[in-house]
């Protein structure tokens, strides 16, 4: 795990987690303390301490989360697709194994039924041990029903019209993952098949700025098989810069405006956000001229037999 490819052996009073981004970058981060460290059938989790950022989730080498900054992540994933839906009843989370995504969705008064698909149970397992902070309880909700199953078996096994909201919280699609069919036009329209008639997706969508080609890549796809698409972007220190995510409905929607979202938020959703606001909002979906250039100009249509690929 992380002694073996990613705790870098320099002549510092620390060591460093070394997280390589693409081949030309890489992030180092000291790590005060491993606390756990283990492989499943699926992948290599390792819970460490790090010096800055606090508790964290690494998979596979990649930093997946921290407790300094999930919140910005997640609720940037769940709140403004479940705020375009008028009435969000049914939701299905695939991934997001940690439960933070679970943990928002059910923020909100309208829900009664989420569905959460996660491939590997031992790291279900795993968070609610160790992961407590992330989850705060979500798995032991009465309103949720965890399944252990491939993502995309899942969906296609699921009938017609079938969820208000589908949320993808996936890893990265990295050559040879467990998560790479689950980005491709054929799973799309998967996802289009299981929602109502006025359904929203929301996937993350990796980084505009850090793997341009794989965001629009991943926007062209969804825009292949549905009529509205939106990308948008949050800030998230963890993830070295900018995350981008995509929104997509079955029909056209209008994004609520930034005046109404507040207003939403009090009304429903139980609690207080720490991240998500109008101001937010506004921010999160008024992309930059050159992220707005890099979906205009990169990526394509990927595909079963050509995914895409996070640069390694």
């Amino acid at each position: 795990m992380l002694e073996e490819r990613g705790l870098a052996k320099f002549k510092l009073p620390w060591r460093l987690f070394v997280e390589w981004i693409n081949p030309g970058e890489a992030c180092f981060r000291s790590v005060e303390r491993i606390l756990l460290s283990l492989k499943t059938k699926f992948q290599e989790i390792d819970i460490v301490e790090l010096a800055e950022l606090g508790k964290a989730l690494v998979i596979d080498g990649k930093l997946q989360s921290t407790l300094y900054d999930e919140y910005w992540y997640h609720e940037a994933l769940v709140h403004p697709p479940m705020l375009a839906h008028p009435h969000p009843t049914k939701v299905l989370i695939i991934g997001g194994g940690e439960g933070a995504t679970l943990r928002e969705v059910l923020k909100h008064k309208s829900v009664r039924e989420v569905v959460m698909v996660d491939v590997d149970e031992e790291m279900i397992k795993i968070a609610r041990e160790h992961l407590a902070e992330w989850h705060q309880g979500a798995f032991n909700d009465s309103r949720v029903k965890i399944i252990v199953e491939d993502g995309r078996k899942f969906v296609e096994n699921t009938t017609n019209n079938t969820y208000d909201v589908v949320i993808l919280d996936l890893v990265d699609p990295t050559e040879g993952g467990p998560a790479t069919h689950l980005y491709t036009r054929e799973f799309y329209q998967e996802i289009y098949r299981i929602l109502v008639d006025d359904g929203i997706m929301v996937t993350q969508a990796t980084s505009p700025i850090l793997m341009p080609k794989v965001y629009a890549t991943i926007y062209k796809t969804i825009s292949s098989v549905f009529p509205s698409v939106t990308p948008y972007i949050t800030y998230v220190r963890s993830y070295n810069g900018l995350w981008g995510f995509v929104m997509a409905s079955k029909k056209r929607y209008a994004i609520p405006s930034a005046d109404k979202i507040d207003k939403m938020i009090r009304e429903r959703i139980h609690g207080e956000l720490k991240f998500y606001d109008s101001q937010t909002h506004q921010w999160m979906f008024s992309l930059p001229k050159p992220i707005r250039k890099i979906v205009e100009e990169m990526g394509e249509i990927a595909t079963d037999t050509n995914p895409p690929y996070t640069p390694t």
